[in-house]
């Protein structure tokens, strides 16, 4: 092994083999994710990171949480709806900044420090909703269940091709769909105020 290489090896540690594996996701998504891939991009062997993680999973691990620490946690201001929405934000801007980390732990069905942060976090304020325990819970579960969805079809269609235009000729609805214009912030905070709010006057009128 050349000199240059057995440096970079002991230089490694958990912190820059998380960023060279987030960003090969980014770049060609859970497809390119290898441990030889990563290796590469450190300029290594795949079996230098093996010092430092068990197997690809806990790899994958690593880039999760990664992705999830780039951007800090909301402040909590005391509002448990703000704080909901607030929170709502962040896990939108962390997934579109980095499409390739969601995609990531739906493969491996990892749980890290940082999602179950987040997941503490969001329990904890549909707990303050003054909902029943079990009736905040199942908001809890069904509003970010949603909002993964919603996030989902906002990544997928940036990268859909519109219908072909004589054939939205022939659909008007169809065409509006394609055609209107809007801000998806906006659209999208609007969607989430409602689904809490929808949820929170669903289950307190609930038996």
């Amino acid at each position: 092994m050349a000199s240059g290489t057995k440096a970079r090896t002991q230089d490694l540690d958990s912190g820059r083999i998380a960023a060279a594996a987030l960003a090969v996701v980014d770049a060609g998504g859970v497809e390119a994710f290898t441990m030889r891939a990563v290796a590469d991009a450190l300029g290594v062997t795949p079996m230098a990171l093996y010092h430092h993680v068990a197997d690809k999973q806990a790899l994958a691990a690593l880039v999760i949480d990664a992705a999830s620490r780039e951007i800090p946690f909301p402040n909590a201001t005391g509002d448990w709806r703000d704080d909901l929405i607030a929170m709502a934000r962040w896990s939108r801007e962390v997934t579109l900044t980095h499409p390739g980390a969601g995609r990531l732990r739906s493969a491996y069905g990892v749980w890290t420090p940082a999602v179950l942060q987040m997941t503490e976090r969001w329990f904890g304020l549909w707990q303050q909703s003054g909902l029943p325990l079990d009736a905040a819970v199942r908001a809890a579960s069904v509003s970010s269940a949603a909002i993964v969805g919603l996030v989902g079809q906002e990544i997928a269609g940036r990268d859909m091709t519109a219908p072909d235009a004589d054939l939205l000729a022939l659909l008007p609805n169809a065409r509006l769909a394609f055609t209107a214009r809007h801000d998806r912030e906006a659209a999208f905070e609007m969607a989430v105020r409602a689904l809490i709010n929808g949820l929170r006057d669903e289950l307190s009128a609930s038996p």
